[in-house]
């Protein structure tokens, strides 16, 4: 892979500096690599070109600058206030490392799964296309010409492959190759089949029939199941969100009233702003999970 600037919408600095600085990161990059033993993968398969080592080392970045910039904030604050840094700024000094960090590495990942959720809204009715094609006596090159226009993200990778079989690469390899960079467990599938069909020189449009039938009943699968995780987690959003915090604060009050005993002022501002990101955070975790199908 080649060291390309990418997008990541955390990282502080325009792309092509902060991997610069990065890079002088290396050997932090290089030792921690191996604690995300899934990166190279999802970089691949997210399609962002960059090296896995640079990657780690502009997470170490990202880490340290947020590290420093909010654990250095927290302390001014906490010295202009009492005098000394307390315990809340390295706390928050660590906190704010981790969560960048740990955010930049899973960003390709994430990008992935977006890649999944694209792939798969028109994958059904991409397949139902090549199956009707193939089944009236195209050619599946043609059918796949086909295929490459109107279904989204589907269509882009069909895309690919047309142009890569027009190049002069055997339709087998290219296939088996657009399998391995999909994100897509189904697609993946999809492509194997066909490969495997055409390998064993037997009927294409029945391995294109089973595997759209398995792919349909996956959806509706998916939504059965959606509808019933979504009941605990309904709850767990009350719990956290509505109960814990009211009676927190109900009993801070009670506490104090009787043992007379001070509350920092910036508790209430981080229990506010602890909320937020929960909420936030929550709100993206359900969207996450909503299935996307296609009927």
């Amino acid at each position: 892979m080649t060291e390309e600037p990418i997008s990541i919408p955390i990282v502080p600095f325009p792309m092509e500096k902060a991997l610069k600085v990065s890079k002088k990161l290396r050997f932090i990059g290089e030792k921690l690599a191996p604690s995300v033993p899934h990166l190279k993968k999802s970089l691949y398969q997210a399609e962002m070109d960059i090296d896995p080592v640079l990657h780690v080392s502009l997470a170490v970045f990202t880490g340290i600058f947020y590290a420093f910039m909010m654990g250095g904030l927290v302390a001014f604050i906490s010295i202009m206030a009492t005098g000394s840094i307390g315990i809340l700024a390295p706390l928050l000094f660590v906190v704010f490392f981790f969560v960048p960090f740990w955010y930049v590495n899973f960003y390709p990942a994430l990008v992935a799964k977006r890649r999944v959720s694209d792939l798969e809204k028109n994958l059904l009715f991409a397949l139902r296309h090549l199956l009707i094609e193939v089944r009236a006596g195209v050619p599946l090159f043609d059918a796949m010409v086909g295929v490459s226009k109107g279904y989204g993200s589907v269509s882009e990778e069909f895309r690919k492959i047309v142009q890569e079989v027009n190049s002069g690469r055997d339709q087998e390899d290219v296939l088996d190759e657009a399998a391995k960079r999909s994100p897509s467990l189904y697609f993946r599938r999809a492509l194997w089949q066909v490969v495997n069909a055409l390998q064993g020189g037997s009927d294409v449009s029945k391995a294109l029939e089973a595997i759209t039938d398995n792919f349909a009943d996956r959806q509706i699968n998916k939504i059965n199941r959606y509808g019933e995780e979504l009941n605990p987690w309904t709850m767990m959003y009350m719990i956290v969100a509505v109960i814990l915090p009211s009676i927190g604060i109900t009993f801070l009050i009670i506490l104090t009233s009787l043992t007379g005993m001070n509350i920092p002022g910036i508790i209430f501002p981080l229990i506010i702003f602890g909320l937020a990101m929960f909420q936030f955070f929550f709100m993206g975790f359900v969207k996450s999970k909503r299935p996307s199908v296609s009927f």
